[in-house]
C-alpha cells in the first residue's frame, strides 16, 4: 500500500496541474468575452453618436427645403403685389409677407443653431471612433494573447495527460477509481498530507485511531470529513 500511496501523490502532483491548467483554459475564453462586450458596448455608443450626426444633419436638409419653399413662397406673394386693386388687399398681402420673412428668420436662426449642433455631434462622433479604434485594436491584440496561452496550456495539459496515463497503470484499478472519485467532487485534491494530526483538506482534526492508521501505511485512509485520501509525509506531518 505504501508503493500505492506514493503513485497517487505523483498521480496528484500531475492532477493537481491539470486541474489548475484546465481551470485557466476554462478562464481564458471568459476574459475575452468580457472584452468583446466592453467592446461592443463601446461600438453601440459610436453608433448611436453617428445616428445623431445622421438625425441631425436630416433636419438641416429639411428646414433648408422648408425654408426655399417659403422664400419662393415670399417672392411670389411679392410679384402678386402689383396685380392687387385695392389699397386693403395690399395691406393684407404685405402683413402676410412679413409675417412669412418673421418665420424664415426664425427658421434661419434655428439652421444657423443646427449647424452648431451638427459640428458639435461630428466631435462626438470623431472621439467615438477614435476610442473604438483604440478598444478594437487593444481586442485584437489580447485575442491573439490568449489563443497563443491557450495553445500553450493545452499542450502542457496534453504532456501532464501523457504522464498520467504512464503513471496510472501502477495503482490497482479500484484504488484509481476511488483516487478519481474524490478527485472530481473535490476540485482537484483528492490526496493530501497530515498536517499536525489533522486533515490537510479541510483542517479537520483526525482521531488518533486513523493518525496511526495512515502512518502505518496498511491501507487506504480516507478523512471521515471530507473524505480526501491521507497520507504520512515526514516533511510535514507530525504524530
Amino acid at each position: 500500500m505504501a508503493d500505492q500511496i506514493e503513485t497517487l501523490r505523483q498521480l496528484q502532483q500531475l492532477d493537481g496541474e491539470i486541474y489548475r491548467l484546465r481551470k485557466q483554459e476554462q478562464d481564458k475564453p471568459r476574459e475575452l468575452e468580457q472584452m468583446t462586450a466592453e467592446v461592443a458596448a463601446q461600438e453601440a455608443t459610436m453608433k448611436a453618436a453617428e445616428a445623431r450626426v445622421t438625425a441631425l444633419q436630416m433636419s438641416q436638409k429639411e428646414k433648408e427645403g422648408e425654408l426655399q419653399a417659403r422664400e419662393a413662397n415670399v417672392k411670389k406673394l411679392q410679384g402678386q403685389l402689383f396685380q392687387l386693386k385695392t389699397n386693403r388687399e395690399y395691406t393684407t398681402m404685405q402683413h402676410e409677407i412679413s409675417a412669412t420673412k418673421a418665420d424664415n428668420s426664425l427658421l434661419e436662426e434655428a439652421i444657423l443653431k443646427l449647424f452648431d449642433a451638427i459640428d458639435q455631434a461630428k466631435q462626438e462622433r470623431h472621439v467615438e471612433q477614435q476610442r473604438v479604434a483604440k478598444e478594437q485594436e487593444r481586442l485584437k491584440a489580447e485575442r491573439t494573447r490568449i489563443e497563443g496561452e491557450l495553445a500553450e496550456i493545452r499542450e502542457r495539459i496534453s504532456r501532464l495527460e501523457r504522464d498520467r496515463q504512464s503513471l496510472s497503470p501502477a495503482v490497482p484499478p479500484q484504488t484509481l477509481s476511488t483516487y478519481e472519485r474524490i478527485l472530481a467532487v473535490r476540485e482537484g485534491l483528492a490526496l493530501v498530507p497530515l498536517l499536525a494530526n489533522a486533515c490537510g483538506g479541510c483542517h479537520r482534526r483526525m482521531p488518533p485511531q486513523v493518525v496511526n492508521e495512515v502512518y502505518l501505511k496498511a491501507k487506504l485512509v480516507t478523512c471521515e470529513n471530507c473524505s480526501r485520501i491521507l497520507y504520512f509525509d515526514d516533511a510535514v506531518s507530525k504524530l
